[in-house]
């Protein structure tokens, strides 16, 4: 009888019971205990008979003080991405790597977390890197194994992976990587294949791109073109934005109003023709005439508006401001605010004409530092909710600036009730610890409860205290 059987029989007699199954108690309970584990425990692992891995070799890197150890050792077991990203910036500033004990942990953490990468590599060292290559799931972490892509296998991939490996291909030889991505495209047959190789273009985006994504714009998969169309408004100089200023010239006038459309003209037309809409999206947002104007104002850059205008930036966005086509004018320079001379005042005219998720959505587009100078300005009449949802989406450590007037904007807005006497978390956790140190009496003054964000703050200082210049030399 195999182990098996032996097992069902000794839990049949256990279920209906020792003297009705006809067998003594002790004897069943010690068939159960050895039937048991040979049925269930875990196998032994298997003995290896391979070389001894062989020891690390030596390494020049210099490694953190014991105060920057202290604080990582409190933020992996707080298990915040955040302020792990902080130390690993602050640590690379300083040129010191993470401690050998600290490496599996941070490893570990990295491989899990791919956006923890980049920051987790730069305090590997080369005891860290080493270590990556005993082991095949950290191979990401060796030098230079991140960035050896075979496109060919590389196209073979699920999604994910595939754009992951494209990305880096395109990092590494952009020029290399685009011809081949152009080789490929009228050879893939599924629409989401061609798409995957537009997408592609976007890391190291470059005049060179352009013939792929205009012969894009003819496919007739709405999610080709439009992946197309988005990367060609990036490109300022194109033949998509002449067209769209050729349009915005000949279907906009100035009046005492601000821009209106001109009577009789291509946007007076209830339909585009077939080159302007080659030139619009298919999604379904930028039908009719509000839709076809947002389009032509995100395929130019908004030195369109300002030569127009003979102006300066802030000049042109008054003067858009104030139109009665405003809102999708204004919508669509907010798609190329990267390409303004000074962005700000675009960024502040396009957040107050729009509204809710809108606004949100624009404010994700910008650069971080401008993007915390827009929502200092714009959100005097905002509620907490708001406020809030907006500065999480910024990337930390905010500037110190940024965090100076954020902290105002809190500080001047009345606590939702369920928020009442508790500090903003987001503005400890992404807020310069510098700053938040220093008003650290108005903030505990302002919110007295007593809160695991302070808790988050006061290991922040403890961070900047443990990287900062010691004029009395290194720590032993």
């Amino acid at each position: 009888m195999s182990v098996k059987a032996e097992w069902d029989d000794t839990v049949q007699a256990l279920v209906i019971g020792a003297h009705r199954a006809g067998v003594e108690p002790g004897g069943l309970l010690d068939r159960c205990a050895a039937l048991g584990v040979a049925a269930h425990a875990a196998r032994l692992p298997a003995v290896l008979d391979g070389p001894v891995l062989a020891a690390a070799p030596a390494s020049a890197d210099r490694v953190a003080e014991r105060p920057a150890r202290a604080v990582l050792a409190q933020v992996l077991a707080l298990d915040d991405q955040i302020l792990l990203t902080e130390w690993c910036g602050l640590a690379a500033r300083r040129g010191v790597v993470a401690h050998p004990r600290e490496l599996p942990a941070l490893l570990g953490l990295a491989t899990g977390h791919p956006g923890l990468r980049q920051a987790v590599g730069k305090v590997l060292g080369g005891r860290g890197r080493w270590l990556a290559s005993v082991r095949p799931g950290w191979g990401w972490a060796v030098d230079g194994s991140a960035d050896e892509v075979d496109l060919e296998s590389a196209l073979d991939l699920p999604g994910t992976a595939r754009a992951s490996a494209l990305r880096r291909a395109r990092a590494a030889d952009p020029a290399g990587t685009g011809g081949f991505l152009a080789e490929r495209f009228a050879g893939q047959r599924r629409a989401t294949d061609r798409q995957a190789l537009v997408a592609a273009l976007e890391t190291g985006l470059s005049a060179a791109d352009e013939p792929l994504l205009e012969q894009a714009l003819d496919d007739r998969a709405i999610g080709v073109h439009d992946e197309a169309l988005r990367l060609l408004r990036g490109l300022p100089g194109s033949q998509l934005a002449e067209r769209a200023a050729e349009r915005l010239h000949r279907g906009l006038w100035l009046t005492a109003d601000g821009f209106d459309v001109q009577s009789e003209e291509l946007w007076t037309e209830p339909d585009p023709e077939p080159d302007e809409a080659r030139d619009l999206l298919r999604d379904g947002s930028e039908t009719g005439v509000a839709g076809r104007l947002r389009g032509a104002a995100a395929s130019v850059p908004p030195g369109h508006w300002t030569a127009r205008l003979d102006t300066d930036d802030a000049g042109a966005a008054v003067e858009l401001e104030r139109g009665p086509w405003a809102a999708s004018l204004l919508r669509g320079v907010a798609q190329r605010l990267r390409l303004a001379v000074d962005a700000g005042p675009w960024a502040v005219a396009a957040t107050r004409t729009l509204t809710g998720m809108e606004q949100l959505e624009m404010l994700a587009t910008l650069p971080a530092e401008l993007a915390a100078r827009t929502i200092a300005e714009v959100s005097r009449n905002w509620n907490y909710d708001l406020l809030d949802h907006a500065c999480s989406q910024l990337p930390a450590p905010w500037s110190p600036a940024a965090t100076e007037e954020l902290l105002a904007r809190y500080t001047d807005m009345r606590d939702p009730r369920w928020r009442a006497g508790r500090p903003p978390a987001v503005l400890l956790a992404r807020g310069d610890a510098e700053v938040l140190g220093a008003h650290w009496a108005a903030i505990t003054a302002r919110w007295p409860e007593q809160t695991a964000d302070l808790d988050v703050l006061r290991l922040r200082m403890q961070l900047r205290d443990a990287f900062a210049p010691r004029p009395e030399g290194p720590l032993p």
